[in-house]
């Protein structure tokens, strides 16, 4: 936000140099990033949290300020008295949906003359990033941006029988607002509209139909207090973003409307010799009592690490302008402001306390809360997951959880379960949550391929967002993805480039698994997921039968589809899988004393079939002693006839405690060659 030194100093008097002003507006949590001249003024960029409205407008600043260097808020003049009749003998308001509405205020000026704006109010204007229109629409603008307080003019002429209602719009409803653009209407969205049709949408934009023009001369003022929520949600859906928009969503001081009112007719009777109306018309059905809060002194030191003593407290609530009411001494009263809507509980107060004495004042050390230790959970497995990855070369990725219609559904092995949709959608391109990584980190891969990086390795952890079945809950899930285009390795001069292949894939998630949940058995098979190649994927089961990672090249026709021009593998791993049973933790051994023993079995089979069973086959005989298998060798043609292969798979056993006999290693080896004739018709070569 845009912000003017004279405005500001005007306000409150202060008269400090700007570095002073950007320092102390900086110590208050409102992040000044940028000061630069504007002829005899100071323009100053300041970032304001979106839980501090209030410092949306020069008013909320300027009370910082005092705060910080003890100087009084200026004091302001009354309104001009009005003339004729009442307000309320001339306009009717009525709000029918006071759950979205809960106070409009509404003054009326007579007799104005529209015409430029006088030359302070250009560069007052200009300073904040706004250009004068003329000198009413100029008006509005500038009680917009000193207190905060949006409000909108009328030609009042332009309002059927003098009636305002405040009400949601009908079924097909249009209204052609006022940047030219005639916009459909939904149910849910709150207007302003007089006795005949919508002239507003409330807190976004006003309507072309009623808009002040050279003509006007009687004008209707709102300022109103509409419900946060349901202005963020009209203003997306119109896909409409105003100034006006971005403070009554973030929520605007309800008392301040008549503050507003009055600068408004001030503004109008200076500027445009306009005659203010006697009265106000303020129907406020949310009128609620002021919040009061206890600030008990014992939690400063619990929170904040050390005491600042009572009086040292009640000396910074009054800078605040949260006045202290003393309960016993140790517990004080505080009626919160109504501009305040950020300050809900106690320690709130304490954080407050703290803002106003200075953050460098917390010591050091800890405050005494108790410590927080994490338990062994997704959030563990993520982070291991993290420094695995990145020891390996990889970058992380951060995507959107949100992704189009049926972007991933080639990436799931459920696709008759619709993604969530969500009801207020960014854009199309992010109507739903996504049921996999997969699709943002393809999006990610091809972002670098397109910008000239050839060798692209990324991972991100992160949750998916799975539909249940009839009355259930959607459930929510950790998982981490990978996506490798490029090199296999490193490149270096010293060895050849080689590219990225299925098996690099399958041993960065087997290298995952293993360490996620270790002394695991896994099996892994061909994966079908339509995402992958069918020849160039796999998958890998727990013990229970459950798939739970996924890796492979990417289908040709995605390829093509995304216009790749170089061979892509992806990878998915659910975390939540590795949770479901008790991990075993690492178990650590003496290196092996006696000398290892060796056989290595020249398998001739049928070039189908796969090395995974026969190595269940090999497991399932028990050894004499810590047994290895090893592939170390795959060979076809002659003598071996057409659709044979031959494997040689290396035996290594390790004994531990004593030497084996030949007699024992033979048997063993005997009993290998039986189980892979018996279960598979495997022979061995030479035999």
């Amino acid at each position: 936000m845009l912000v003017s030194l004279t405005w500001l100093r005007a306000l409150c008097s202060v008269t400090e140099s700007v570095e002073a002003v950007a320092e102390a507006l900086t110590s208050r949590g409102l992040t000044v990033d940028a000061v630069s001249p504007a002829g005899d003024d100071h323009v100053l960029d300041i970032d304001v949290p979106a839980n501090r409205p209030d410092c949306l407008g020069h008013l909320g600043l300027a009370r910082e300020l005092s705060a910080v260097f003890g100087v009084p808020l200026a004091e302001r003049a009354p309104p001009p008295q009005g003339v004729g009749p009442e307000v309320g003998s001339s306009v009717t308001v009525a709000i029918d949906d006071p759950d979205l509405c809960w106070r409009y205020t509404a003054r009326l000026v007579r007799d104005v003359a529209i015409g430029p704006s006088p030359d302070w109010v250009a560069r007052r204007l200009e300073a904040c990033g706004l250009r004068s229109i003329n000198n009413v629409v100029d008006a509005s603008n500038l009680v917009m941006l000193e207190l905060g307080n949006p409000i909108h003019f009328f030609d009042l002429e332009c309002i059927d029988e003098a009636t305002v209602r405040i009400r949601r719009a009908a079924p097909g409803e249009t209204l052609t607002t006022l940047d030219g653009v005639e916009r459909a209407l939904e149910p849910e969205m709150l207007l302003i509209a007089d006795a005949e049709r919508p002239i507003a949408v409330a807190g976004v934009m006003g309507g072309a139909d009623s808009e002040i023009g050279i003509s006007t001369r009687d004008i209707l003022i709102e300022a109103a207090h509409f419900l946060p929520r349901s202005v963020r949600a009209t203003s997306r859906r119109l896909g409409l973003k105003t100034d006006a928009s971005h403070r009554f969503e973030r929520g605007v001081d309800p008392e301040g409307a008549a503050l507003a009112q009055d600068l408004a007719v001030s503004l109008l009777v200076e500027l445009a010799g306009g005659q203010p109306c006697p009265g106000i018309v303020d129907v406020w059905p949310g009128r609620c009592e002021p919040r009061n809060l206890v600030l008990r002194q014992g939690q400063l030191p619990r929170l904040l690490g050390y005491d600042p003593g009572p009086e040292t407290t009640i000396d910074a609530l009054r800078a605040l302008r949260l006045e202290p009411n003393e309960i016993d001494g140790q517990r004080f009263e505080i009626t919160v402001p109504s501009w305040r809507v950020d300050l809900e509980r106690e320690a709130d107060l304490v954080e407050e306390v703290a803002r106003h004495l200075g953050y460098d004042r917390i010591p050091a050390g800890t405050t005494g809360l108790p410590t927080v230790i994490a338990a062994e959970g997704g959030g563990a497995l993520e982070s291991r997951a993290r420094d695995l990855l990145t020891a390996g070369g990889f970058h992380e990725a951060f995507g959107y959880a949100m992704i189009a219609d049926d972007e991933d559904a080639r990436f799931i092995d459920t696709p008759d379960r619709e993604a969530l949709r969500l009801t207020n959608p960014i854009s199309e391109t992010m109507a739903r949550l996504r049921r996999s990584i997969l699709p943002g980190l393809l999006r990610a891969v091809d972002f670098n391929l397109r910008r000239g990086a050839r060798d692209v390795r990324l991972f991100e952890c992160g949750h998916v967002f799975l539909p249940g079945g009839r009355g259930e809950f959607p459930t929510e899930s950790a998982r981490v993805g990978i996506g490798w285009t490029g090199a296999g390795r490193p490149r270096h001069w010293s060895q050849p480039d080689r590219e990225v292949d299925l098996l690099d894939t399958m041993g960065v998630v087997e290298h995952l698994l293993a360490s996620l949940r270790p002394g695991t058995a896994l099996r892994r098979e061909r994966c079908e997921q339509s995402a992958f190649h069918p020849g160039k994927s796999s998958l890998w089961r727990g013990p229970d039968g459950r798939p739970f990672a996924w890796a492979g090249a990417l289908h040709p026709e995605l390829q093509h589809e995304h216009e790749l021009g170089q061979p892509v593998f992806l990878a998915e791993i659910v975390l939540d899988e590795l949770e479901v049973e008790e991990r075993r933790l690492p178990r650590f051994a003496a290196l092996p004393r006696l000398t290892p023993v060796t056989r290595d079995l020249s398998l001739v089979m049928e070039s189908g079939t796969s090395y995974e069973r026969i190595r269940e086959t090999l497991d399932a005989v028990p050894p004499p002693a810590p047994v290895a298998l090893e592939v170390i060798d795959r060979y076809e043609g002659p003598p071996l006839d057409t659709g044979q292969s031959s494997l040689t798979v290396r035996v290594c056993l390790r004994p531990d405690e004593r030497t084996l006999t030949e007699a024992e290693i033979e048997a063993y080896r005997r009993a290998l060659i039986e189980a892979l004739e018996r279960d598979l018709g495997i022979g061995i070569r030479g035999n």
